[in-house]
């Protein structure tokens, strides 16, 4: 097993269908699933450098902040399992406190893996932010390091600049990279490390994230960056019926499993903008697979289909 702050450079893997074909484009997957068992994909390149910094100032215990199915949540508690931190989640929602077996999947591989819960009012969460709760936060755990909500912070952006240079020697002539957006942390530090001439695009995940474009924007320099906003379904780890069906679709054809609340919706973007008509000819099309397979078993909502293959 790689060490967590040494980068692994994953395959580059190139998917053919008819309808990529009668598209004229090319699609390859980046395979960043396989740069860990656990700590999957983006998560692990947004951790890298903060591991690092925490392990050079001396911290023992690491702190950061997540929903109940928050695989950075998931990634945090076992890098400080493997690196010898204690991990502390604040987790939104207070409906869950004392209330183990409500807890998804993930909070239960997290708490498995040693990760203490402090569980916060939806109120209190939306100030997480702010730097006077830090600060108190802080107070109270002096000797741990704190990291914001999905990892995304600059030293989170430094952590894609190898990804970039893996996949420029992969597919020099790469023209567009579709990714999930949680918190866009992967989209911005995926488009820093791009040339100007490059198309980063996201999918939000979350229903009503227009929001992201200004914290997004605070991120990187760069210009080369799109977030599409209308893929998100019946919103953050739901799954509509055409979801369930695109993500079938895709592992059937390919052999490449998605998770359902990020890289299920990243492909059914790209589909539709595909089907749309809104990739170009001759496009050379990226499909960042961002890990997060421990979601896998997750509560389910259907709704109505929204695309079919």
């Amino acid at each position: 097993m790689a060490k967590l702050t040494e980068h692994k450079t994953t395959p580059l893997q190139a998917i053919h269908h008819p309808f990529f074909s009668q598209a004229k484009i090319q699609v390859w997957v980046k395979r960043d699933d396989l740069n860990h068992p656990i700590i999957q994909g983006n998560k692990l390149h947004k951790l890298r450098f903060n591991l690092q910094k925490a392990q050079s100032i001396g911290c023992d215990t690491l702190i950061s902040f997540g929903g109940a199915y928050s695989n950075h949540i998931a990634a945090l508690s076992v890098a400080g399992k493997e690196l010898g931190f204690k991990t502390i989640g604040f987790i939104r929602g207070d409906e869950l406190m004392n209330r183990p077996e409500k807890w998804s999947h993930t909070l239960k591989n997290a708490n498995h893996s040693g990760m203490k819960f402090i569980f916060l009012t939806r109120k209190d969460y939306r100030e997480k932010h702010q730097q006077t709760l830090l600060d108190k936060f802080q107070r109270q755990f002096p000797t741990a390091f704190i990291i914001p909500e999905g990892g995304t912070n600059p030293l989170a952006i430094k952590g894609f600049k190898q990804t970039i240079e893996d996949i420029n020697k992969q597919c020099p002539q790469w023209t567009h990279l579709y990714t999930a957006v949680g918190t866009g942390g992967t989209l911005a530090g995926l488009a820093q490390h791009s040339a100007e001439q490059k198309k980063i695009i996201g999918i939000a995940t979350l229903k009503q994230a227009g929001y992201l474009e200004d914290e997004i924007q605070q991120l990187t320099t760069q210009k080369n960056w799109q977030l599409l906003t209308q893929y998100a379904g019946s919103g953050y780890a739901k799954l509509d019926q055409g979801l369930i069906k695109t993500q079938r679709w895709f592992e059937e054809n390919f052999a490449i499993k998605l998770d359902p609340i990020y890289t299920n919706k990243m492909v059914f973007g790209f589909l539709d903008e595909l089907k749309k008509g809104n990739i170009l000819e001759n496009s050379k099309v990226i499909l960042y697979h961002s890990g997060g397979l421990q979601g896998i078993k997750i509560a389910t909502t259907f709704a109505q289909p929204i695309l079919a293959i």
